[in-house]
């Protein structure tokens, strides 16, 4: 499961960590998914919210996909859920046109 941790970006927002949980520990830094309260409607937005282990309804933004330094990552909130990685896909390919 990819884990959602806290983390320092434009201000402290809860994150989904892409980076491949095997490599996560020899790197500096990580790709992640930013993750808001405002729902668009997007094909690129995932649906999380009290399940994954935040506190409210949210979308995981993958039109927002940056990479950061590991020392961004704070706390870890939840887990994104296994029924929900082929829609995390879906947004993935989507955001970047790789259809």
């Amino acid at each position: 499961m990819r884990p959602i941790h806290l983390a320092q970006l434009d201000k402290v927002r809860p994150v989904v960590v892409l980076t491949r949980e095997v490599v996560r520990p020899y790197l500096s830094n990580v790709s992640v998914a930013p993750i808001t309260s405002t729902v668009r409607g997007l094909s690129t937005e995932v649906p999380v919210g009290v399940a994954n282990g935040l506190d409210r309804a949210s979308v995981v933004s993958c039109d927002n996909i940056t990479t950061i330094p590991v020392r961004q990552l704070l706390s870890q909130v939840g887990y994104l859920l296994p029924a929900q990685e082929p829609a995390l896909t879906e947004a993935i390919v989507a955001a970047f046109d790789l259809d």
